[in-house]
């Protein structure tokens, strides 16, 4: 086993993946800030829309309001937006000593570094890439539309055989991952879907992702703006087929009418991830010298629309 798990950011991805492994029997502790009072009271709700849907109740919760209480973990799993990166290294301390691993479940580029500058590269510090659609409908109510899949990395190295026993405790647990020699590779694949469906769903007026698709305008963007991550990819020595770009079309489409995560916050008056899913892509292909005309009119456009 990989003992005691300390999670904090407890929204839709966050309550999934520790819902699902605690009912495996790991040993997780909730920090929750919002929704205590909820899930002190009558837990949480997990509803599983496939294969078919079905509804259960966990209780029993080890939850938390501050992060004194829990303490020292063995492993930290962050699952809060990115929005709050500059105060992470604050809220988690308390949970963290030299050998504490920690594991990131956070969208876009910079989180993983964000928390080897704060805790140094001493330690495991993984990146875990969430492929997947979950809600969260009410302060303690997650819904799964699709489980998807959870891709492991860490920067610049293959995964240690510590990371690689935390991985198979979330397979155990029923969640289906895979495992990558480089997490750039799958930072900038994960985009291809991210910055074009989360951002055009903004941009578009608030709307959701079949309506994205059936959009000419905007299913041109789309591709564009893949097109783009592909070349800026490809400078840092990336490979993105073709084949790959046109898959997340395919993928989407069974979606249905789907509320992407960031047009999920726009909608609830909550930050975006903007700098993280689009900013610090945007930025790493300039560096290079990529022309990204697209991304930058969008990055521009979610900036306002975000105030």
């Amino acid at each position: 086993m990989v003992g005691k798990i300390g999670l904090v950011g407890a929204g839709a991805v966050g309550s999934y993946y520790g819902l699902m492994l605690k009912k495996a029997g790991v040993d997780v502790r909730f920090l929750l800030r919002s929704n205590y009072e909820d899930v002190k009271s009558d837990g949480f709700t997990l509803v599983h829309h496939r294969p078919e849907k079905k509804s259960e109740k966990i209780y029993n919760l080890k939850i938390y309001k501050d992060a004194q209480e829990i303490g020292i973990c063995d492993w930290v799993i962050i699952a809060c937006k990115s929005t709050v990166n500059q105060d992470i290294a604050d809220i988690i301390s308390p949970m963290v000593d030299s050998d504490t691993a920690l594991l990131s479940l956070q969208n876009g580029m910079g989180n993983v570094e964000n928390l080897t500058d704060s805790f140094g590269n001493d330690r495991d510090v993984v990146g875990g890439l969430c492929f997947t659609c979950i809600n969260r409908t009410t302060p303690n109510s997650i819904e799964s539309l699709l489980a998807g899949y959870v891709q492991f990395g860490q920067l610049g190295k293959v995964l240690s055989s510590r990371t690689n026993a935390m991985v198979d405790v979330f397979q155990q647990a029923g969640i289906q991952v895979k495992r990558s020699d480089s997490l750039d590779e799958a930072l900038w694949k994960k985009l291809c879907w991210n910055i074009p469906f989360n951002g055009l769903s903004i941009a578009g007026g608030g709307i959701t992702t079949d309506l994205i698709l059936s959009n000419r305008k905007l299913r041109h963007r789309a591709k564009v703006l893949m097109k783009e991550i592909q070349s800026a990819a490809k400078e840092y020595g990336i490979l993105i087929e073709d084949t790959f770009l046109e898959r997340q079309f395919s993928l989407t489409e069974p979606m249905g009418a789907y509320k992407p995560s960031s047009l999920i916050d726009f909608l609830d008056g909550k930050p975006v991830e903007i700098d993280s899913i689009w900013g610090e892509p945007l930025r790493r292909g300039q560096k290079k010298v990529v022309l990204m005309p697209e991304l930058e009119t969008l990055y521009s456009e979610l900036k306002q629309v975000s105030r």
